[in-house]
């Protein structure tokens, strides 16, 4: 059970460019100062005057509830890019939050997640991802398949290193469609590297991405005998 949502006033915390296609943007709540939120919602911003909005996955783990994080991809000339760049530490912003029903279906740690992004998709997983470990610790065992263009567009490096050494039930598996020669994972998309990976029939997927990835994820994994009924997908534009 999701809670509905509300209207939230945050200020601007922090701002880490992580490299020159993704941001990481940190927000604490002003009023009301708190949010019960589940791990993988987004939060909705509007970025004019006139109306527009935009949705952002909230890629922080719940247990923060007097605060959030969001993952922004740069789009040239997009409007939701120019509003929080434009944003300085302590502005405030309005949102509608928290929203969306993309949350994680069971919370038997003897089911397996498989989390798969490209891009900006991996925010919601990440907090998925975070959120089960406090949750199980590593009596989970979670899988995420995150595919970028460039190796350059890789971010969280370190974090992620440090996760999969210190839970033993974490995989991680980066994939690069536009590989140098000397990338020694998974390259090509997403749906190649599933493609040669055991698949887990036990395990939940849980999908975001564009909608073509989407269509071609699930499409990989039925084939490959996962049943429908534990996939479950965000698209995000």
């Amino acid at each position: 059970m999701v809670n509905p949502p509300q209207l939230y006033t945050a200020k601007l915390a922090d701002k880490i460019i992580l490299n020159p296609k993704f941001t990481q943007y940190r927000f604490e709540l002003v009023e009301p100062n708190r949010m019960n939120f589940a791990a993988g919602q987004y939060v909705s911003i509007p970025v004019d005057t006139v109306g527009h909005r935009r949705s952002y996955s909230i890629c922080s783990a719940p247990d923060n509830d007097h605060g959030f994080e969001l993952f922004v991809e740069f789009v040239e000339n997009g409007l939701g890019t120019q509003y929080l760049d434009k944003l300085k530490f302590g502005d405030t912003i309005q949102c509608l939050a928290p929203m969306g029903q993309f949350v994680v279906q069971s919370d038997d740690p003897s089911i397996p997640l498989c989390l798969v992004a490209s891009g900006s998709g991996v925010a919601p997983l990440r907090s998925m991802l975070y959120d089960q470990l406090q949750r199980h610790g590593n009596a989970r065992r979670m899988t995420l398949f995150w595919g970028l263009r460039h190796e350059a567009d890789m971010c969280w490096t370190e974090d992620l290193k440090e996760l999969v050494a210190n839970f033993p039930n974490v995989t991680f598996h980066p994939v690069i469609s536009r590989a140098m020669d000397e990338w020694p994972l998974c390259r090509g998309r997403v749906t190649d590297c599933l493609s040669i990976h055991d698949v887990d029939l036990t395990a939940e997927y849980y999908i975001c991405g564009n909608q073509q990835m989407i269509l071609d994820t699930m499409e990989v994994l039925k084939k490959r005998g996962v049943p429908e009924t534990k996939l479950f997908h965000e698209k995000f534009y």
